[in-house]
């Protein structure tokens, strides 16, 4: 049975997930990471399209994107065949590098767009790769800190502007964001969020579900209130 097509919003904010084909690696060295960001700026560039906040996995990625004129699709399937070729011309590998389809969902309003980045950047501390997210180096909550440059292909200020007017300050704001309790309508939509990209909520052994650090947070909370 054919599959839906996707409903195109112009000016959507969308949070989309291309993962590796049967969850292998898609990448393997610091120079794949380059690489992806590589092609993504490009694709970024030609499609009119802001990308919000990011975090490279090593089997998946996740985007807070906003779309222009272009349909999500057309990014996301631009970004992995030309990955995916230059990735191949290197190593022997028979078969597709990504799934077939993508995972996005539309976020309804700007209002859960600081929901979704702090989503998208405890991804490596919820899959026990570091107890701090600062210490993670593909995503951009380095940028968002401060304490990375922020590359051209970024644009961190449309978030960091709803934390404050001065950039210090709204960096301190968001950075207390980063370790509060969110408010029961996030955790809704954060649930629905994971739900659409295929993280169940409460699914152990999922990346994106695994506790968070307890190096992250001012006390111990429940998987709900992590969500």
């Amino acid at each position: 049975m054919p599959r839906c097509p996707r409903v195109h919003m112009p000016g959507g904010l969308y949070h989309a997930v291309l993962r590796g084909n049967h969850c292998q690696a898609i990448f393997r060295c610091a120079e794949d990471y380059l690489r992806f960001e590589e092609v993504l700026a490009t694709a970024l560039d030609r499609y009119g399209a802001v990308l919000l906040a990011y975090c490279w996995m090593t089997n998946h990625v996740h985007l807070a994107i906003r779309v222009a004129d272009a349909p999500l699709g057309e990014i996301m399937r631009s970004v992995a065949s030309r990955y995916a070729r230059r990735l191949q011309r290197e190593i022997p590998t028979t078969g597709h590098l990504f799934e077939r389809r993508y995972r996005a969902r539309v976020v309804d309003s700007d209002r859960y767009l600081t929901a979704l980045v702090r989503y998208i950047h405890l991804n490596p501390v919820r899959a026990a790769i570091v107890l701090d997210a600062r210490d993670y180096r593909w995503s951009s909550h380095g940028a968002y800190l401060g304490r990375d440059s922020c590359p051209h292909w970024l644009a961190i200020d449309p978030v960091l502007e709803t934390f404050g007017s001065f950039p210090a300050a709204a960096r301190a704001a968001y950075q207390r964001f980063m370790v509060d309790e969110p408010g029961e309508e996030e955790i809704e939509q954060l649930q629905i969020l994971a739900r659409s990209v295929g993280f169940s909520p409460g699914t152990r052994g999922t990346t994106a579900m695994e506790p968070v650090a307890a190096s992250m947070v001012r006390r111990p909370r429940t998987l709900e209130a992590i969500l």
